[in-house]
């Protein structure tokens, strides 16, 4: 089994969809051996157009599967594997923190599936399919990403609090503790969890844990598609390196135990996928 995608392109997205996406990209496999990834829980969610043959996304912890299918989902908060047959190309747009919040009224929820048409219209979403099929991978990024900035969006103080506080996150890995995210932003570690549950549908600690794990990762790994086999020894090689149980879960989001358990059930589940 190789994990190499057989191609990745990736886009920025233009400054009209600031606060809403950060980046554009597609992924193809052209069938024939399983391509397998792990999926981050990086509080961010995605917007994704799955043409061809769809694969299936599994925690590795329960061994629950669902399909790699069309839709946006709300961010995860916890890792998962995706596993790819082909021949499948899949479009996606990583949304920011609050990109669900600012393009619907609905509360977001994490760890949950919406349709595409939640956010984008069903005209846009045929049109960039169409393209996909085709290979004109930057022009169906650009009608996605062109669908999206056409939308109207929600605005308020909430949403500019919490984005301030979201960048102070991000700025700081993760390494901050939850009060002082709501330090940074002037406010209360009450007021910080209800922004947190309207506008994110997770609470301050999940985020936290969910941009500690995916930078501890990505410091290792790199950008684009995520390795299982480098991740599971990232993993174990921080686990096994004798770091005091609160500096494990401070850098990477999770106490030693719950690490070492998703390195083990990532390992048997990448064993099991290989031929």
């Amino acid at each position: 089994m190789t994990v190499a995608v057989d191609s990745y392109r990736r886009l920025p997205v233009p400054a009209a969809l600031q606060g809403i996406a950060e980046h554009a990209w597609v992924a193809r496999h052209d069938g024939g051996r399983q391509h397998t990834e792990v999926l981050l829980p990086d509080g961010r969610g995605l917007l994704q157009l799955v043409r061809g043959t769809g694969g299936l996304l599994v925690d590795p912890l329960t061994g629950a599967a669902g399909p790699d299918r069309d839709g946006v989902r709300g961010a995860w908060t916890h890792a998962l594997v995706a596993e790819q047959t082909g021949p499948v190309a899949r479009l996606g747009v990583q949304l920011h923190p609050l990109g669900l919040a600012r393009l619907r009224e609905a509360r977001p929820v994490a760890d949950t599936w919406l349709p595409l048409d939640a956010v984008l219209g069903p005209q846009v979403a045929a049109h960039a399919g169409a393209l996909l099929d085709a290979g004109d991978d930057e022009d169906a990024m650009a009608a996605v990403l062109d669908g999206l900035a056409a939308r109207p969006r929600r605005t308020g103080a909430d949403l500019d609090h919490l984005e301030d506080a979201l960048r102070f996150v991000d700025e700081h890995r993760g390494l901050v503790r939850q009060l002082d995210v709501a330090r940074s932003v002037g406010t209360s570690l009450g007021e910080l969890h209800r922004w947190c549950s309207h506008l994110l549908g997770m609470s301050p600690a999940q985020y936290l844990s969910a941009v500690r794990f995916s930078t501890f990762v990505r410091e290792s790994v790199g950008s684009g598609p995520v390795d299982p086999h480098a991740t599971v020894a990232a993993i174990e090689w921080f686990v096994d390196a004798g770091y005091p149980p609160r500096e494990v879960e401070r850098f990477s989001g999770l106490p030693p135990a719950d690490l070492r358990r998703l390195a083990e059930h990532l390992a048997a589940r990448i064993g099991s996928a290989r031929r």
